[in-house]
């Protein structure tokens, strides 16, 4: 399917969901690294803040990556939402608005399986 398509493409959405979970894992990390400030007198402290940070550096480039891509796919996040259900999502595609929503338990399934994925990488 080509570039110039009306139609969303399956490629299309993977990206607009990884453009919108890629933000909301930083939130994550920013509030974890503050959090386990109360446990920096313990050995493995500055280890863990290390991966995290790692991981934090590593979401940047991957974001500036997929923002690069959409704008050659004509793609825009129009609006997020984020409420206790989980989150909402309208984007355009090459002129056409769509929608999707994601559970609360999705996204953290998402999360947590982005995060797996990024550990790989960062070995």
């Amino acid at each position: 399917m080509s570039n110039s398509s009306k139609v969303e493409t399956e490629e299309d959405v993977q990206m607009i969901k990884e453009y919108t979970l890629l933000p909301i894992l930083l939130d994550m990390l920013a509030r974890d690294m503050e959090e386990l400030k109360v446990y920096k007198d313990k050995i493995v402290y500055n280890h863990i803040l290390f991966y995290l940070r790692e991981v934090e550096m590593a979401i940047y480039p991957e974001l500036q990556r997929l923002k690069s891509k959409m704008k050659q796919r004509e793609i825009k996040v129009i609006h997020t939402e984020m409420n206790a259900l989980g989150i909402n999502v309208e984007y355009k595609v090459r002129g056409y608005i769509h929608h999707f929503t994601m559970l609360r338990s999705l996204v953290k399934a998402e999360l947590m399986t982005t995060l797996m994925n990024m550990r790989g990488e960062l070995r």
